[in-house]
This record gives C-alpha cells, sequence and structure tokens, in this order.
C-alpha cells in the first residue's frame, strides 16, 4: 500500500466550455428577427405594398403553387397538369401543412411564409452569434451577426425558398457535432444518429449539401482507419459499424427520396437539378460565383488555415470548420466545372455559417493583437457600413418583373375564365397570383415528359394538346414593346443533352394583356405580356 503522502489527490477535469451561449444565442436571435421586422415595415412604407421587404424570389412561388395544389389533393404539380419534383423536399414538407392551414389566400399565405423565414433566419443567426460567443469570443460574435444583414446575404436567405431553413439545419448539425463528438470518436454509440439525422434533414434541405456529407463520411473513414487501435481489418470493421451508427438516419431519410424520384421521373435528382448539370460533361463557368460566394470561402480557408498554422488543430470547432470548408469548396468547384445555367444565390446559403465563423477565428486574431479601442472603433465603424448597405438596399426596392408578374396574374385571375390554362417561361409569382393552372414552360417545374417534347421538337404539339390557350412572356423585344411588330418568335431552351430547343410564333393581334413597362435589376426597360394561343399555322 502506498503511503498516504506519496498519493496525489485526484484532479477535477478542467471544465469544458459551452457549445452555445445560450443566453446571448436568444438576444442576438430576437436582435436579428427585430431587425428584419423593421425592414420589412420601412419596405411596406416607403413602396406601399406589404411583400416589398423580404421579396421573395420567382422561384419561391413556384413552392407556393405546388403546395397549395398538394395540400388541395392534386398531388406535387405546378399547373394540375404535369407532375413534378422540381423542388428541395424538406421545405415542400415545411409548407404543406402551413398551406393546409392557412389556406389558399395569397396575400395571407404569403405573409405567414414571410415570417416563416424570418423566424428561421432569426434562429439560426442566433446559433451562430451563440456558438461564436462561446467558442471564439464576443469580438467575433459581434462580427458574425451583422455578417449576415449583409443585404446580398440577406436577401438570399430570405428569398422565400429553402435558404432560411438550410441555415438553421446547418448550425444545428454544427452544434450537435460539436456537443456529441461524433465525428471524432472511433466507437459507435446509439447517440450518433443524432448527428446522421441532421445530415440527412440538411441533404433534404438542399441536395448539394451533399459535398458536405460526402466530406464528413470521407473524414469517419479516415479518421477510424488512422486512429483506432488493433489490427488493419479490426480498425476496418470498427470503421464501418461507426459510419454505420453516425449515418444510417441519413440513409433511411435520403435513399427514399431518391428511389421515388428515380421509379416515378427515371432520373434520381428533380427535373430542375437535372436540367441545370452538365456532369459529367465537364466546362469551366467562374461567372456562376458571385463575389460575396467566392469572399466567404475566403474567410472559412484563412479562418482554418490561421487556426492550423497556430497548432489548434485539435480544437474541435478548427477540425469541424476545417471539413465544413473542405465540402463547400468542392460544392464551389462543381458549380464551376459542371453547372450550366440559372445558378443563383441561395444555392449558396451553406457557405454563410462557414464563412462567417471562419471571420470569426480572424477577428478573435485581430482582438488579441490590436488594442481593444481600435478594435471596438472598427467594429462601430463597420455597423455604420451595414446601415448604410441595408438602407441603400431599401431605397431600390424597385419594381421588377415580381411586381409586374404579381400584377398580370391579380388581371387573370379577374379576367380569364377558371379553367383557363396559359403556359410562361419564369412563371412562379405570375401562377401564385393568377390562380389559374399555369404550365412552366422553362421545365424546372415542370415534368420531364414536356422536357423531351421541348427538346424533340414538339413543343407546340404539347402546349396545345394539353389545352395551353395563352403564353405570357415577361420579358419582350423592344419591337414588341413598341408595338411595331406583327409577329414574335418566343424560344424555349432545350437543357436536355442531344435535343434542340424550340419556340412559339405569337400574333400581335391575339394579345390579351400589356402590363405597366418596368425596370430589369439591370436597369433595362422591360413589359409583361399575355397573348392568345391562337389556331396553329396551316
Amino acid at each position: 500500500m502506498p503511503r498516504a503522502a506519496d498519493s496525489k489527490p485526484e484532479q477535477a477535469p478542467s471544465p469544458v466550455s459551452p457549445v452555445v451561449d445560450v443566453r446571448f444565442a436568444c438576444a442576438a436571435g430576437l436582435a436579428l428577427g427585430a431587425v428584419c421586422v423593421v425592414l420589412w415595415l420601412l419596405g411596406w412604407s416607403l413602396r406601399g405594398w406589404v411583400s416589398a421587404w423580404p421579396r421573395f424570389a420567382d422561384d419561391a412561388y413556384y413552392y407556393l403553387v405546388i403546395a397549395r395544389n398538394a395540400a388541395a389533393g392534386l398531388g406535387f404539380t405546378m399547373d394540375q397538369i404535369s407532375p413534378t419534383n422540381g423542388f428541395h423536399p424538406l421545405w415542400m414538407w415545411v409548407l404543406l401543412p402551413v398551406v393546409w392551414l392557412v389556406g389558399s389566400s395569397p396575400d395571407v399565405l404569403l405573409l405567414v411564409v414571410q415570417a416563416l423565414c424570418v423566424a428561421l433566419f432569426a434562429c439560426a443567426g442566433g446559433l451562430l452569434c451563440g456558438l461564436a460567443r462561446a467558442r471564439v469570443g464576443l469580438v467575433p460574435a459581434l462580427l458574425a451577426g451583422p455578417l449576415l444583414l449583409f443585404p446580398r446575404i440577406e436577401n438570399a436567405a430570405l428569398s422565400g425558398l429553402e435558404a432560411a431553413l438550410v441555415l438553421l439545419v446547418l448550425m444545428l448539425l454544427i452544434v450537435e457535432a460539436l456537443r456529441s463528438g461524433a465525428l471524432w470518436s472511433t466507437e459507435p454509440r446509439a447517440a450518433d444518429a443524432r448527428t446522421g439525422v441532421l445530415v440527412g434533414l440538411l441533404l433534404l434541405a438542399r441536395l448539394d449539401s451533399v459535398f458536405i456529407g460526402l466530406t464528413l463520411a470521407g473524414y469517419v473513414l479516415v479518421h477510424g482507419l488512422a486512429s483506432g487501435e488493433g489490427r488493419w481489418a479490426a480498425r476496418l470493421a470498427r470503421t464501418l459499424r461507426k459510419g454505420l451508427a453516425l449515418f444510417w438516419p441519413t440513409v433511411v431519410l435520403v435513399v427514399p427520396y431518391l428511389l421515388s424520384n428515380y421509379l416515378a421521373f427515371g432520373h434520381l435528382m428533380p427535373i430542375s437539378g437535372t436540367l441545370k448539370t452538365s456532369f459529367p460533361v465537364a466546362g469551366f463557368s467562374p461567372t456562376h460565383l458571385n463575389l460575396e460566394h467566392v469572399a466567404l470561402l475566403a474567410f472559412a480557408i484563412c479562418g482554418v488555415g490561421l487556426e492550423l498554422w497556430r497548432g489548434h488543430g485539435r480544437d474541435p470547432l478548427v477540425r469541424l470548420l476545417a471539413l465544413l470548408t473542405v465540402g463547400i469548396a468542392l460544392h464551389a468547384l462543381y458549380t464551376v466545372v459542371y453547372m450550366r445555367w440559372a445558378v443563383l444565390s441561395w444555392h449558396f446559403i451553406a457557405f454563410v455559417p462557414v464563412g462567417a465563423l471562419g471571420l470569426a477565428l480572424l477577428a478573435r486574431e485581430a482582438a488579441e493583437r490590436l488594442p481593444r479601442a481600435l478594435v471596438f472603433a472598427a467594429l462601430g465603424a463597420l455597423t455604420l457600413l451595414q446601415i448604410g448597405a441595408l438602407a441603400m438596399s431599401l431605397s431600390n426596392l424597385a419594381e421588377t418583373f415580381t411586381v409586374a408578374g404579381q400584377e398580370a396574374g391579380e388581371w387573370v385571375a379577374e379576367n380569364l375564365p377558371p379553367d383557363a390554362v396559359l403556359g410562361m417561361k419564369d412563371s412562379g409569382i405570375f401562377s401564385y397570383y393568377a390562380q389559374r393552372r399555369v404550365m412552366n414552360l422553362d421545365g424546372v417545374a415542370n415534368g420531364f415528359e414536356y422536357a423531351h417534347a421541348l427538346c424533340a421538337g414538339r413543343l407546340e404539339e404539347f402546349v396545345r394538346g394539353h389545352g395551353v390557350e395563352y403564353i405570357a412572356q415577361h420579358s419582350v423585344s423592344e419591337a414588341v414593346r413598341s408595338g411595331a411588330y406583327e409577329t414574335y418568335t418566343q424560344v424555349y431552351r432545350c437543357h436536355l443533352p442531344g435535343g434542340r430547343d424550340g419556340a412559339l410564333v405569337l400574333r400581335r393581334e391575339l394579345e390579351v394583356y400589356r402590363g405597366t413597362p418596368y425596370l430589369t435589376n439591370a436597369e433595362t426597360p422591360d413589359q409583361l405580356v399575355i397573348w392568345r394561343l391562337g389556331p396553329p399555322a396551316s
């Protein structure tokens, strides 16, 4: 027996900092929500319509129209003619009970969904700020919150699509991964499944989150083989059990969705994704990445690189952020190489929390090296710049295509018979307010039958065969705007390999509606026009 004097007192384990500062997270979330409400009221006051801010993207109305049809028992269809899977499923599943409870009143439903987007955004932002406060520091947390309010980021997050939901699910995944340590342990545990559930939900919220999912799965495999004990075969078996414990909920959530796509439509991916990608044929389209996406990726890379250079590679936050940075970098690479068209800002919403946390790590380094007075002066200056950017954003709430689409849709609802069938590209907001069957002619919210007919040269046959009587087009030539034309040829692009574009010839004497002229986001004049399709040419 050792003597009492030789025995060392047992030391209590060093306290582990919380993953999230809950009080700070709640305060930040309430502040973000309050700012959004103020901006909403200012936009309403300045422009006179309740949905001036946040301005929903036209694609957001695809969700609302499809959800309205599904809630009415008509299935997932945009035009009540062709079934479609041109949407990310989780946001649709969230909207379905909302539509069922609220009803189909366009203005009321829009207000409720706007409020839901703001609530999701505020919760995600609060979690981000609370995480930064607990794990990085006060100054980085004060910097991360205002980054969310940068107008281009905020507009993407509150666009009415799945972006705010993606933000929240990704933040929940980050918090759960840090709290449970599921990614770092090589031993399988029942609690690992919580992380897998969130990975699955993230994939269903935006399918291009697959790059994050694959990065996490790859790390689990490499880490298990490299860090496990025993022979290689034993390490491999344990790693496979670990992967199963982590990702079986992901498989259960995602695989049935993909199989249902394949069985119903012949493709694993939804039609919107299938039409937009050239995979496996490579291309090069760097303009798909906007400056803010490049900046967010750069913040993440620089923040992680700095922490690794300082020897903090074992910090769970740094390790997780490194994995997420690899995931969004792969997403950016795929976008540049394989995406062909219609790549929009909300596609990159997962870059926001990763870039914000990278910026937080950089801010911590600056706060440690610079005088405190200078740091808070810089924060004050950034706050003033942010206020200026938001004020400029509100002042530029122009009456663009979305307002023209609403105006035309309301005209259709009042003047065309209930059984009228129309066709239109970019038909989201128009369809929403028209409350008529509107065939989507760019194909992303239609079915593969339409896409194949278009690319096979049977466009007119297809639309006439399905009862389309009117064609609407929101962007027309100068000759059409002036009225100095007899016929106008509207081209519809084929986005399947090996096909050819289609066109419809529209005649001046068959015009039934001319909308108020408007300016596009590029400040060029445009107008929305509706024609009766008329009899086929002999």
